[in-house]
């Protein structure tokens, strides 16, 4: 594992279920398994349409998007962030749902994405399973919860001390992006009040 780069990520979106939601966030924290912060890229994403979802929860207003690129104007920035990389995500299942949802929506085809999955390594070692609660657990600070680059930050914070204290990932899904897929913009959009 070492001279791994884990690409912690995370998205926030307009519900629950990618058949009927939409990525209108997303963020990714890179870390090397000793800890050491490799770089880090979010953005907001304009999903065309007003319906945001539970603004109470993850505070992105309609406005705020009106001038964030589309999921297709960062299609090729987010693969190359991941690109080489372990993607990590805190109950990976919903995340890498969303980015291989947005990623057909786009048309793009299919996305072959996989993610090591933080809530079982969490509870493998006795430790809480919600984000929240477990950097609590282990003295990491999330200022901003349900923003993306908050929470992939803390999630990588999260993910080093685990590692540290002899956490092991089932395996490590390392990602490489299609031969044919798309390339960097450079496009992105942070909120309003974002700590870059």
């Amino acid at each position: 594992m070492t001279g791994t780069v884990f690409a912690c990520f995370d998205v926030e979106t307009t519900g629950l279920d990618p058949r009927n939601s939409r990525v209108i966030e997303i963020a990714v924290v890179r870390v090397s398994s000793t800890g050491e912060s490799v770089g880090e890229w979010s953005t907001l994403v304009n999903a065309g349409t007003d319906d945001v979802g539970r603004t109470d929860i993850h505070g992105i207003l309609p406005e705020q998007l009106v001038d964030a690129p589309a999921f297709i104007d960062v299609a090729g920035d987010l693969i190359a962030e991941l690109s080489g990389c372990v993607p990590v995500a805190h109950n990976a299942a919903f995340d890498v749902g969303f980015v291989r949802s947005e990623w057909a929506l786009a048309g793009l085809g299919a996305l072959d994405l996989d993610a090591v999955d933080t809530v079982p390594m969490a509870r493998g070692m006795g430790l809480p399973g919600r984000l929240g609660d477990l950097t609590r657990a282990l003295g990491v600070g999330l200022e901003g919860a349900h923003r993306a680059l908050d929470d992939s930050r803390a999630l990588a914070e999260v993910l080093t001390l685990m590692l540290e204290r002899g956490a092991s990932p089932p395996g490590l899904p390392f990602f490489y992006p299609p031969i044919l897929g798309p390339t960097r913009t450079g496009l992105s959009l942070q909120r309003p009040g974002a700590s870059t």
